[in-house]
């Protein structure tokens, strides 16, 4: 093991390995992003319309285990590039909801497509049993973290997780 990130891997615990993981994906995905005009994480948000919309603010952030003030600056900068039209929740009065305009799926196209070519690379070698497998690992590491902040750090939001993440769901978003 001469190279300096085998070393790391052979010697690093989960949360440190999730962390490089993290970094590498951000990393793919703005590669691809940024000649787009786009951040990673508003790919990620478009995404997660593309599949569930139409969304409050509220679902959106919890969706993105995020708070609202950050989802709502990012909707409208979205927003006023085209790509997202905000409107009034018929059921709720002060309720809004966030849908892709016909730019934004197009867009949204694009990115799944883009994002399926980043999966397959790095799930490149892992059955399908080791990707749930895997999912099913760190949903439940994230909900330890969670009972750890809970206990350890009191009044610190916890962040919502979507039970029992299917392929393809919003949990499984990267």
């Amino acid at each position: 093991m001469s190279h300096s990130s085998e070393i790391g891997l052979a010697i690093s615990n989960i949360g440190m390995l999730i962390v490089a993981a993290r970094r590498s994906i951000r990393q793919l995905v703005a590669a691809k992003a940024v000649p787009l005009d786009l951040t990673p994480h508003h790919v990620w948000m478009l995404l997660v319309i593309s599949r569930a919309a139409p969304l409050s603010l509220g679902e959106l952030a919890r969706a993105m285990w995020m708070d609202n003030p950050t989802i709502s600056r990012m909707v409208q900068q979205m927003t006023q590039r085209g790509y997202l039209v905000v409107g009034p929740d018929p059921n709720h009065g002060r309720r809004i909801r966030i849908r892709l305009t016909p730019e934004g799926v197009t867009l949204c196209e694009q990115l799944e497509a883009l994002g399926e070519g980043l999966r397959l690379q790095s799930e490149r070698g892992m059955t399908e049993e080791e990707t749930e497998a895997l999912r099913a690992l760190l949903t439940k590491y994230m909900r330890n973290l969670d009972v750890m902040v809970a206990n350890d750090l009191p009044g610190m939001p916890i962040r919502p997780h979507p039970k029992d993440a299917e392929p393809g769901s919003l949990s499984s978003v990267s």
